[in-house]
């Protein structure tokens, strides 16, 4: 049955699912077979839901879980997550966006979600980016727009500027300018590792997902988020690769990444527009205004009490943000 569902109108580079994928699912739906109450039941049949519209392609060697939802003839959206976040921190996104005519991509990174590890350990901007460049390729979908939100941004601002033929615009959500700070390069990438790979991916294996919800909501959140999205969330935590954490830490952290993102930014004519929480404590919003001031055609938007985890907090002004700029891009 799971073969079948993803075997449907794919290309010819679907790969079989990953073991991460098909465990997880088996969990889902042995829990299902099981005495649930009404509101874990439809959480859990929710993300049945989800898992079902899974595929897997190989991309520079590593199989990578996506999803492709909407009109096939629909201009392309690519939705790329954020730092130990998964493809299904956009599902509050995906059918509104398509339903409004856009064929909506959303994929995980390599190490990250359903994808497999990348054995070489190359969890870099720049092969981050290489693999979205060979997805787009191996969908052949065209020019795409490609929306962001955190470490993706990163990303998606290099696809940008290296690959300005293939990019339509440029959606960042909380991301701003982050200046190289030697202290903060040597500390921040062993305490942020330490905290998720031996603090909350223990305690979240253990099926306390409420101690990282708390951190998220006392340290990144302006907005509490319902139950479901905080376990669909922390399944990021599960599935992530710690030596992913570890890795894409110290790059966010290094002068060449940093120092290249001004640099990228100007290079980029493509329409662009940034969105920031004014609560956010990881990517300032005032960083944000002075990022999107070099700029050849960008627009800075500022969300009013909103943190660092906009696709959880709001996901209905991320969907109505989406679609005015989208819509504008396409006049």
């Amino acid at each position: 049955m799971l073969n079948s569902v993803i075997a449907v109108d794919l290309p010819p580079q679907t790969s079989m699912p990953t073991a991460k994928y098909t465990s997880y699912r088996a969990e889902v739906e042995t829990k299902l077979a099981g005495k649930l109450s009404q509101s874990e039941y439809r959480r859990l049949e929710h993300e049945l839901e989800l898992l079902r519209r899974a595929k897997f392609i190989e991309l520079n060697g590593i199989v990578h879980h996506y999803q492709d939802v909407g009109p096939r003839d629909g201009e392309p959206l690519i939705l790329v997550h954020g730092w130990d976040c998964s493809a299904l921190w956009w599902h509050h996104i995906i059918d509104p966006l398509a339903d409004s005519g856009y064929r909506v991509i959303s994929y995980d990174l390599k190490g990250h979600g359903f994808s497999d590890s990348d054995p070489a350990n190359g969890y870099t901007v720049a092969s981050f980016s290489n693999d979205l460049q060979t997805l787009g390729d191996a969908l052949d979908l065209g020019p795409q727009h490609v929306a962001a939100f955190s470490l993706g941004a990163f990303v998606a601002l290099h696809y940008g500027a290296t690959a300005p033929e293939r990019v339509r615009s440029l959606t960042f959500f909380n991301f701003s300018l982050l200046t190289y700070n030697r202290l903060a390069s040597a500390l921040l990438p062993p305490v942020l590792t330490t905290i998720f790979n031996r603090v909350l991916r223990p305690i979240t294996n253990r099926g306390m997902w409420w101690l990282p919800f708390i951190y998220a909501r006392l340290v990144l959140a302006q907005n509490t988020p319902p139950v479901s999205d905080v376990k669909l969330g922390t399944l990021s935590l599960r599935c992530c690769d710690p030596e992913a954490i570890r890795v894409s830490t110290h790059e966010l952290t290094r002068r060449e990444v940093l120092d290249a993102v001004p640099e990228q930014m100007r290079m980029v004519q493509q329409p662009t527009l940034l969105v920031a929480g004014t609560g956010d404590p990881v990517m300032r919003p005032a960083d944000g205004r002075k990022l999107m001031n070099l700029a050849q055609n960008g627009t800075y938007l500022e969300v009013p009490k909103c943190g660092h985890l906009i696709l959880f907090e709001l996901p209905d002004q991320v969907v109505q943000i989406l679609r005015l700029f989208l819509r504008g891009v396409r006049g």
